[in-house]
């Protein structure tokens, strides 16, 4: 997928207990670039988990030619036959942009990749806004067609790519947890490309896990968490610099430049992985105020927000 290798996970810091308990599996795998982390009393989870992030990874990854979504997106105005999967995510998608007031969007395929191209080649000087505005012409939801019936998906826009790796890891770290669950398999750890997700409790206890303070390794908050997802977005690990100017890394797909905030990082707790996947980006988007609003209206998400004011941080929590 398009997110980055991170040995120390974005955001969180996983802690571990020991003394007399049942024995831990645990295992670190590479997919497309990404580490995925699974830990698990049962030996036979490790697999499970491995084979369906493995299988789902094919049909979702935006640079994989013979995946999925690539056939997908060389294709305009022609109805696409598409996998279950393939369907479920793109509903999902869309119901997230609607939640989100379009500050998730998986539309601007084309815009997120040129703007991850350009920071690559560390540039110094930053595009100009027609560029921009050609690439954000190409986007948007309602050039995507689904005949949820027939399973087809058209793209009525030439040039219109969808890019899923804003949802795709947390979609494909519940379908995981869906696997082990259908096993009766009670207890795991997913840790993909920072993406987790809690299955029951460790060894009796409740996962135990810390935020990390974006300037250094210190633990600003610890939370405890059973049959829950976790998930951080922020700008302090992956950015670019033009003339001693920060530029985040997460594009607005409304103005199709780099998000400026105040924010550092934005920590969602949710009931699955792919609500706390693409909302942890898209509060970053929204701003502190939009998440406010959305926080005021949905209840069942939990927020840590760290942002910095005069040199200083600051951590705001809603719905804890």
């Amino acid at each position: 997928m398009v997110k980055k290798v991170r040995i120390i996970i974005l955001g969180v810091i996983i802690f571990f207990v020991s003394g007399c308990t049942k024995t831990t599996y645990k295992e670190t795998f590479i997919i497309s670039n990404t580490f995925l982390e699974i830990q698990s009393t049962s030996k036979e989870a490790i697999d499970l988990v491995y084979q369906e992030i493995s299988y789902l990874d094919k049909k979702f990854n935006f640079y994989n030619p013979d995946s999925e979504i690539s056939k997908l997106n060389n294709t305009y105005n022609f109805s696409f036959g598409v996998s279950d999967q393939m369907l479920e995510i793109l509903k999902l998608a869309k119901k997230i942009n609607i939640e989100t007031e379009g500050a998730f969007d998986v539309s601007y395929g084309a815009l997120y990749s040129f703007w991850k191209e350009l920071i690559k080649k560390d540039t110094t000087q930053l595009p100009d806004e027609e560029m921009i505005k050609r690439l954000k012409d190409l986007g948007g939801m309602q050039n995507i067609v689904i005949d949820e019936d027939k399973r087809l998906v058209t793209i009525k826009k030439e040039g219109l790519k969808i890019d899923l790796s804003g949802i795709a890891i947390g979609y494909m770290v519940d379908k995981a947890v869906k696997k082990l669950k259908e096993k009766g398999i009670n207890s795991a750890l997913i840790n993909f490309g920072g993406d987790i997700y809690c299955l029951g409790k460790n060894n009796n206890m409740a996962w135990r896990i810390g935020i990390k303070n974006p300037k250094n390794d210190s633990i600003i908050k610890r939370v405890k968490l059973i049959d829950k997802a976790i998930t951080t977005s922020g700008n302090y690990e992956q950015f670019f610099e033009i003339k001693g100017r920060r530029f985040s890394h997460l594009i607005d797909p409304k103005s199709g430049w780099p998000k400026i905030s105040n924010l550092v990082s934005v920590t969602v707790i949710a009931e699955d992985c792919i609500t706390a996947d693409s909302l942890a980006t898209a509060f970053f988007i929204m701003g502190l105020e939009g998440i406010k609003n959305f926080v005021l209206k949905n209840k069942n998400v939990t927020v840590f927000v760290i942002l910095e004011e005069n040199h200083k941080q600051k951590i705001l929590t809603f719905n804890e």
